[in-house]
């Protein structure tokens, strides 16, 4: 008896520590990904004719800054929103919980398909750019992915929406747990600003600040729990 008696807090103690460094390896991961997709919005190049489609010129001397942006930036995306629904279910067990779970699947399954389009697009502008083609080739090539984009883009609108959805519905579960400072989940539901305001240059930049800042708290709320 007196070994079951002492062992079992040994094991508990175990237990703590194991889940304070894997909360603590999600705050710092979540806060690389979250400052990660706001310097890839500022470095996301401007369409030389404006518009959502870009031009050969456009892609040609930065093809691999494009290809290397947009795929990083799908990465960074799906890691992000994963590891903050995850900082959000630990926190809301209770009230709210039904609002955070709906909203973590719908944020997933919504970045998983934003990230395939994104990356898709990168494939689609890096290859017709390559040296080894010649200019005609590659404008033509070019050509039947702009006529073609709307296959790309049904998949990235639609994953967006999802993911913006379900982190509006996160922030209302958080609202309705009470388990972190008000403007947390307030500043989630800004998301709803990406809609209508472009994602990359300076005014991407003000919709994403608080965003970033309140998935950094958030992930930071999560280690500070099990702490």
């Amino acid at each position: 008896m007196s070994v079951h008696t002492t062992s079992a807090p040994a094991h508990a103690g175990t237990r703590d520590t194991a889940t304070r460094k894997r909360y603590a390896i999600l705050a710092v991961v979540l806060t690389f990904t979250s400052v990660a997709a706001v310097v890839g919005g500022l470095l996301w190049p401007e369409p030389s004719g404006g518009g959502e489609t870009y031009a050969y010129a456009d892609i040609a001397d930065q093809r691999e800054l494009w290809w290397g942006l947009l795929t990083g930036l799908a990465i960074a995306g799906v890691v992000g929103t994963v590891l903050q629904t995850v900082a959000a279910l630990s926190l809301v067990r209770h009230r709210g919980s039904t609002w955070v779970t709906v909203g973590a699947v719908l944020a997933i399954l919504g970045i998983v398909a934003q990230a395939v389009g994104v990356a898709g697009w990168a494939a689609a502008y890096f290859f017709p750019t390559d040296p080894a083609l010649d200019a005609a080739t590659g404008q033509a090539a070019f050509a039947v992915v702009n006529d073609n984009i709307g296959f790309v883009f049904a998949v990235m609108i639609t994953g967006a929406a999802l993911a913006i959805l379900g982190q509006i519905l996160q922030a209302v579960g958080l609202l309705r747990a009470k388990v972190v400072p008000v403007w947390i989940p307030i500043a989630l539901m800004t998301a709803l600003l990406t809609l209508l305001v472009p994602g990359n240059g300076w005014a991407g930049l003000i919709t994403a600040l608080p965003m970033t800042a309140a998935a950094i708290t958030l992930g930071w709320y999560a280690y500070r729990r099990t702490a």
